[in-house]
């Protein structure tokens, strides 16, 4: 993270309006959509020369439609999971909803606290590559199959499970952009019928996983990017989080990290829990100097990949641009060690 990204972004594509509203933003030292700046972090210039191209994408896209899922289903080798995950006060429990139903027909579920370091405290830390791989293979999914993940909300907690498997480096992994509320939206076919989880069979499969440990921030090296300030720490949680002005759901100190950057996660989606096309979310991060890299942060290393994601999409695929800070706010505020600001 402390070496600058050598991707190249370009501003032919970009519309001469746009143009003009950067830099009259910039000379007016104002923020974009919403994002706020970690106190200590002073004036960030806006850098033109490193906004976004419209460009396509250097690789495939990490999300796909309902249309282009609902094709995709009839290969043996397309495996659809339901990776839906909820905070506790909201009572809901994911995998009680896939059972009843509806879900996507022939959909798995996966457990991100089930798939997780249970010798850890804090929630659902990643697990070791073997522990992975484990679960992986119990709930039936190959090295050689193509994985699609959705969840119930539209696009909140897929991304960590997205996440997970290019962590261990499995490479055919998509986002249902929109998620159940989009497929049922389409009015594609639905399993309705509850399962019973004692009659499901047992899977014999061959999944294998191996780390790539530059995308894992740990709690020291985190320590050392926010005192050293070089590389972007986007805090995806809510303004009022960040602020301090709304309690943590943990009963946790309230407050940011020193040098962190406020992008909500809310604002990379539109109205229906959609990832936003990459014209627009280019404007979301016209503000921070990408070449310094970034490491992303939210409660407890949920939501943080759904920033993850859309930066994915824009071109920014390497470890430079995907660390997650697994431990999160969670463990940050733990530690008595580690400041706390407020405000913005």
């Amino acid at each position: 993270f402390l070496r600058y990204s050598t991707q190249k972004v370009f501003l032919s594509s970009m519309s001469s309006a746009m143009m003009l509203s950067i830099l009259m933003r910039a000379a007016r030292g104002e923020g974009s959509m919403g994002i706020r700046h970690g106190a200590r972090t002073g004036f960030r210039s806006y850098r033109t020369t490193r906004a976004f191209a419209s460009q396509a994408p250097s690789r495939q896209s990490g999300v796909i439609s309902t249309e282009e899922l609902n094709k995709m289903a009839k290969s043996a080798s397309t495996r659809i999971i339901d990776a839906s995950w909820h905070m506790p006060a909201t009572g809901r429990v994911g995998y009680e909803e896939y059972l009843k139903g509806p879900r996507v027909p022939n959909a798995v579920f996966f457990d991100i606290d089930r798939a997780s370091d249970d010798s850890n405290p804090l929630p659902h830390m990643l697990p070791s590559a073997t522990d992975f791989a484990d679960y992986v293979n119990e709930i039936g999914i190959n090295d050689n199959d193509t994985v699609i993940v959705y969840d119930t909300i539209g696009m909140f907690s897929a991304p960590r499970v997205w996440w997970m498997f290019r962590y261990f480096q499995h490479p055919n992994v998509y986002v249902l952009n929109g998620g159940l509320p989009a497929w049922i939206e389409s009015g594609l076919p639905l399993e309705t019928t509850e399962i019973d989880p004692k009659s499901q069979p047992e899977k014999l499969t061959n999944f294998s996983a191996k780390e790539q440990k530059g995308f894992l921030v740990s709690h020291q090296k985190m320590k050392e990017l926010v005192n050293s300030g070089v590389t972007n720490i986007f805090d995806v949680r809510s303004k009022e989080r960040f602020t301090g002005q709304a309690p943590d759901p943990r009963g946790l100190r309230s407050g940011h990290m020193p040098n962190a950057v406020n992008i909500p996660f809310n604002l990379v989606l539109d109205s229906n829990g959609k990832l936003l096309p990459n014209s627009k979310l280019s404007s979301v991060f016209a503000s921070v100097d990408m070449e310094k890299g970034v490491v992303s942060s939210c409660g407890s290393g949920v939501t943080a990949c759904i920033v993850a994601l859309a930066m994915y999409e824009l071109g920014f695929r390497s470890h430079q641009h995907q660390g997650i800070y697994d431990g999160a706010w969670s463990e940050w505020a733990s530690d008595e060690g580690c400041e706390v600001l407020k405000g913005d």
